[in-house]
């Protein structure tokens, strides 16, 4: 976390004061407090002042890292008595206040939380009474993203890590799948049985975990008409099939928290007839197109648009054409990637960001037809150095037919 960037953000939108309260595993809070495993914290920074962090006293050596940081036991606000109140708004009230006085917050407080209910919405209209120079303000966008967005040098080495190793891991599940007898139209195992798709998961993620990695949010392996519905994760009780499309789709992020890094492969064990192969050629060569005019400084609605208009072309159904649609191309092109699976930037129509450096984004187009029963998605992450070209994390290939 880079605490002049940051103060260069709460520049630009007009905060004073940037409050960030929850658990280390909110994204947000991690990523401020560089990796550190909290429980519970309050992450308090007034404009162009040392950043302030309030931790739980069992926790202070998870937090000695943040030399400059100026950290406090929650002992120090002599706020344990507030176990004693039943009403949760009071509670709030007397919560906040502390450290509104003692670290003399005023002015445009921007406030992030891992948890928000109308409880919480009842405090803040309290504390508006209570302090009538406090003015919690709305942005456009959430300014931790923001800051998350620009990777360093050593987040991308991270994410690098994390790439090389997952196609590792999924080079080892697709070796093993090769391996395997096909037989009336499934892969089978040497003792007859069916190879099924949740024992293809549960290989992959044995080979992720052997590589210090996790399969935090859940990968996708889907085929034929699950492959055509983008987010289906897959029938885990399904003998893999031949002669069809197997979509994996895996985002495993570094074991106990940290970078993420996402990808896409399409491929099928056989020939799965030319209407598919003539589909995904189609698609292979948009996400060729795609990727080449992933450079800095191009708005991303732009490839977007391109990406949209050559599927028009081609006669395929879009959601720029038809907004309900359940087939063809139904999503945006791509998003960034981090200490979450999503973040900023966003390739969509509908996006204002401008690709810059730092920049770590995939590019994701796919085609879906649970009708016809498959789907396709080809997903590659990259990224945009310092010297503003951009960089191919994914090498695994593409190709659709495995002999």
């Amino acid at each position: 976390m880079d605490i002049k960037r940051l103060d260069q953000i709460m520049d630009e939108y007009g905060v004073d004061v940037m409050l960030v309260i929850g658990s280390t595993k909110f994204s947000s809070l991690y990523y401020l407090t560089r990796g550190a495993k909290l429980g519970y914290a309050i992450f308090i920074k007034k404009h162009r002042e040392k950043p302030i962090l309030v931790h739980l006293d069992m926790e202070r050596d998870n937090v000695a890292h943040l030399t400059d940081f100026e950290t406090i036991p929650y002992s120090e606000m002599g706020l344990r008595e507030l176990a004693k109140i039943k009403d949760p708004v009071e509670s709030g009230i007397k919560f906040y206040s502390a450290f509104f006085d003692r670290f003399d917050l005023k002015g445009n407080i921007y406030m992030l939380m891992d948890h928000f209910d109308n409880n919480m919405v009842l405090t803040m209209d309290e504390l508006r009474k209570k302090y009538p120079g406090l003015n919690f303000i709305k942005t456009q966008k959430n300014l931790v993203t923001e800051l998350r967005r620009h990777k360093t040098k050593e987040e991308i080495e991270r994410i690098k890590k994390v790439a090389k190793k997952t196609q590792e891991a999924l080079t080892e599940l697709l070796e093993y799948m090769k391996t395997l007898k096909r037989n009336n139209g499934i892969l089978e195992r040497k003792d007859g049985s069916p190879f099924t798709i949740g024992m293809a998961k549960s290989f992959l993620r044995m080979e992720l975990i052997k590589r210090n990695l996790l399969d935090a949010a859940g990968m996708i392996i889907a085929q034929g008409r699950d492959a055509g519905v983008p987010h289906n994760s897959g029938n885990d009780n399904e003998p893999v099939k031949t002669n069809t499309t197997i979509v994996f789709d895996i985002f495993p992020q570094e074991y106990g928290g940290g970078y993420f890094f996402d990808m896409t492969r399409t491929y099928s064990f056989g020939d799965p007839g030319k209407e598919v192969i003539q589909y995904y050629e189609d698609l292979r060569e948009i996400q060729e197109m795609a990727l080449n005019a992933a450079k800095v400084g191009t708005e991303a609605k732009k490839i977007e648009e391109m990406v949209v208009d050559y599927f028009e072309s081609k006669g395929y159904t879009t959601l720029r054409k038809d907004q309900k649609a359940q087939e063809g191309y139904i999503h945006s092109l791509g998003h960034g990637v981090g200490i979450a699976v999503h973040e900023a930037p966003r390739l969509s129509l509908y996006s204002d960001d401008v690709l810059e450096k730092g920049d770590v984004f995939t590019i994701e187009p796919g085609l879906y037809y649970p009708s016809k029963g498959f789907g396709m998605r080809i997903e590659d992450t990259v990224y945009i150095d310092e010297k503003g070209e951009t960089h191919n994390l994914t090498y695994l290939s593409k190709e659709l037919i495995i002999e």
